[in-house]
């Protein structure tokens, strides 16, 4: 029985020990190879010292190691803190801080680019990465370690991740899931997907990502593959290969369907082997998904919704009501409760609006040493959402708006007073204040207002310059505007409603 998520990689690595797992480019990894190679991690690991229950950091790409690193860690005992693998300096200073994390996992091209780190260690296939903080592994060297599993004794309630999610604060916050949240959560949807073990899933979403983790997690419960591909900058090579590897499921965010409607030969494309796609990360235009399902043609479109609070997935929208609930997220997935109540936890009629609120299984532990934050989001009825809506007659819900000031990029939630915080650390900046404009294709994208200390001066460039080094690359504003001065609320406040509404894009 399933109660750990590693649990999933050892049943299939024992009953089908030779099926491809994953296809990587040229490259295949079977069960049986990921799961030998994650007990070496976890061996590994254990032989640096950690204790069940320490995090680990991994700062890695979509890859076959990055596979193995995460239910490696799991495996020891340990808690998986995974982050953008192109995160600046700045920032993985910040997650080792906060999490705590003494070992940290680079793959080749992140540790290229990432030196100084503040961590005592850190394993990396790069062998001439220099940890002048402390040592530094090669793990090349992973061989000399046993590939037997590690007895450790691990429970459903015991924490397997730490997913930072951008906080209301600026502060990226830590979000705690345990072995049994994550199992329940992909449990159920593996339930009303109706996974097979002959299902081959494109995974084009990042694995630091809740629901590119989904991804993962899911195909490996069901005994299925996964194809990586890192290469959606160039859709029609990921076209290709959805084609070439016979590709069962296809799971993208609103903006990846826009690039593959508006700038790709999706449209023109037969795929014989697509059977279902998946859309969560943010609210897709009814008028998306009218053109998405008219290329589809056989294969189901499941529109969901969810939270890096849920383990992620709240609800989805089963495809025979996509044409008369278009625009719904749908109805609770198996497992999980939804409901719209008022700010004291009451439950809202039919049509009226108010909190969406979900408990379940699958929802988190809470916030990493922020129980502020957590009795915030968690109330004795559930977690609140931030996210407000209705729900009609019929049981279906639908979103109206968000009560969080998040942006949200390509599906990933930023924080503006992240942004806003990095381009005052410039120096140059007087005040700034960053909101999102809509995007067709990120969905929508930062743009920052800014009065310069010295307007005379002050050179742009010079603060993108020092934005690139400080914050990864989407959270960078794609467009400016240099004012003299910003609108304030009676409070003081900068009013940011005001600047919206000036930009009625």
């Amino acid at each position: 029985m399933v109660k750990l998520v590693h649990h999933n990689l050892e049943i299939h690595a024992h009953s089908r020990p030779e099926k491809i797992a994953v296809f990587q480019g040229n490259e295949t990894a079977t069960y049986s190879d990921i799961n030998k190679n994650a007990n070496r991690i976890a061996d590994l690991l254990l032989n640096c010292g950690l204790k069940k229950g320490d995090r680990v950091l991994t700062v890695i790409e979509n890859s076959v190691f990055s596979i193995e690193t995460y239910y490696g860690i799991l495996k020891a005992g340990g808690v998986c803190v995974e982050v953008h693998d192109r995160s600046a300096k700045p920032e993985v200073d910040y997650y080792l801080k906060d999490s705590g994390a003494d070992i940290c996992f680079l793959s080749q091209l992140t540790a290229g680019r990432l030196s100084g780190i503040e961590c005592k260690t850190i394993i990396s296939p790069a062998k001439d990465y220099e940890n002048h903080n402390g040592k530094s592994i090669d793990i090349n060297n992973k061989e000399s370690f046993t590939g037997k599993l590690p007895q450790i004794g691990i429970n459903p309630d015991d924490l397997a991740a730490i997913v930072y999610t951008s906080g209301s604060t600026g502060r990226p916050k830590g979000v705690m899931l345990s072995h049994g949240n994550i199992v329940a959560n992909t449990k159920s949807i593996v339930s009303y997907l109706g996974l097979k073990p002959e299902d081959r899933a494109m995974s084009i979403l990042p694995f630091y990502y809740v629901y590119g983790k989904t991804i993962l997690n899911t195909l490996f419960h069901s005994g299925g593959s996964i194809v990586i591909n890192n290469r959606f900058a160039f859709p029609n090579s990921v076209i290709d290969e959805m084609v070439k590897k016979e590709v069962t499921l296809f799971a993208g965010v609103p903006s990846t369907f826009a690039m593959l409607l508006n700038r790709s030969v999706f449209a023109k494309t037969e795929f014989p082997s697509l059977r279902m796609v998946t859309q969560a990360g943010g609210a897709m235009a009814p008028a998306l998904i009218k053109r998405l399902l008219e290329v589809l043609k056989g294969a189901k479109l499941f529109v969901m919704y969810g939270a890096t609070e849920a383990s992620a997935r709240i609800s989805y929208l089963p495809p025979e009501r996509l044409t008369d609930k278009l625009g719904s997220i749908g109805i609770p997935i198996p497992g999980v409760e939804l409901a719209v109540r008022d700010d004291h936890g009451n439950i809202m009629p039919p049509f009226a609006q108010g909190n969406i609120c979900a408990n379940g299984p699958g929802i988190m532990q809470g916030y990493w040493n922020d129980s502020k934050e957590t009795s915030k989001a968690l109330k004795p009825w559930g977690l609140v959402t931030g996210d407000l809506g209705y729900m009609d007659d019929e049981g279906f819900f639908f979103l109206t708006g968000r009560n969080k000031q998040m942006l949200k990029i390509g599906g990933e939630r930023v924080s503006p007073k992240e942004i806003e915080d990095a381009i005052i650390e410039c120096g140059s900046v007087h005040e700034t204040a960053v909101i999102g404009k809509p995007d067709d294709l990120l969905g929508e994208v930062p743009l920052a207002y800014i009065v310069p200390i010295n307007e005379k001066s002050f050179v742009l460039d010079e603060l993108n310059s020092y934005l690139r080094k400080r914050l990864a690359g989407h959270k960078q504003p794609k467009e400016w505007k240099i004012v003299k001065g910003l609108p304030k609320k009676p409070s003081g406040k900068i009013d940011k409603e005001a600047l919206k509404n000036e930009n009625m894009f």
